[in-house]
């Protein structure tokens, strides 16, 4: 066996795989959707594409049914993007970071972003979903005060599992929120991003809640206080219209 040959090949298979998730959460001015739209998945996507470190760049827009029917925080933005990175270090994001904050500056269409740095950590449960416009829905989630610890394993290891007892949700995986963070004015407000791809509309989502057994999602250590879940869809072409 050619050890030093296989060391090489692990170190090459590094560099394009994920170490970190950029959370992207903005706005676009009012009136100006469209050119947003454009924007972000022309000029901004080829601009971030150049870099090294970024693997990936996906945009989702919020859609409009809210699965908890009201019961927790709604989000107050309309885009989402998530670049899955590949750092040395959650400090090694400045620089990427700084380019997006500038572009966003330079756009016309665009508020200026919330940018919260998250990596795994739980494995990815489930299966992929089929192929095609898939949607997430995103879990933002805090421990109650003195729980951290337990809420981490219980999250990771039960929770996440546990929500795929709706049928719509296929898969799942746990984020935790870096210790380095370069967000400008918004800072992050949850521990936790759990991300479930999805298949099914979040009206089936919210008929297969209501015919669950309660006791299936305990939420024991989640501050449901501070606690939002929302559906995202891929970024349509014309806004506000479901992408088909």
């Amino acid at each position: 066996m050619n050890i030093t040959n296989n060391h090489e090949k692990s170190l090459t298979l590094l560099k394009k795989q994920r170490s970190h998730l950029l959370f992207i959460l903005s706005n676009a001015h009012l009136g100006l959707q469209s050119e947003f739209v454009d924007w972000s998945k022309n000029n901004y996507q080829k601009n971030l594409q150049t870099l090294d470190a970024v693997l990936t760049v996906n945009h989702f827009e919020k859609h409009e049914i809210d699965v908890t029917e009201g019961a927790y925080e709604k989000i107050d933005f309309e885009y989402l993007s998530i670049i899955e990175l590949c750092l040395d270090g959650a400090e090694q994001s400045e620089s990427i970071i700084d380019m997006i904050q500038q572009l966003y500056e330079a756009e016309p269409s665009a508020q200026q972003p919330t940018v919260w740095l998250y990596y795994p950590v739980s494995e990815k449960v489930g299966r992929s979903p089929i192929a095609g416009k898939e949607m997430l829905t995103l879990a933002f989630a805090n421990p109650l005060p003195g729980t951290d610890l337990e809420f981490k394993e219980w999250y990771c290891t039960r929770h996440i599992r546990h929500a795929l007892n709706v049928p719509e949700l296929v898969s799942g995986q746990c984020l935790e929120l870096t210790g380095y963070q370069k967000t400008g004015s918004s800072p992050p407000k949850y521990r936790m991003i759990a991300v479930y791809e999805q298949e099914g509309t979040p009206e089936k989502m919210i008929e297969s809640f209501q015919r669950l057994p309660e006791e299936i999602f305990d939420f024991p250590m989640l501050d449901l206080v501070n606690f939002a879940e929302w559906v995202y869809r891929p970024m349509c072409e014309v806004p506000s219209l479901a992408c088909e």
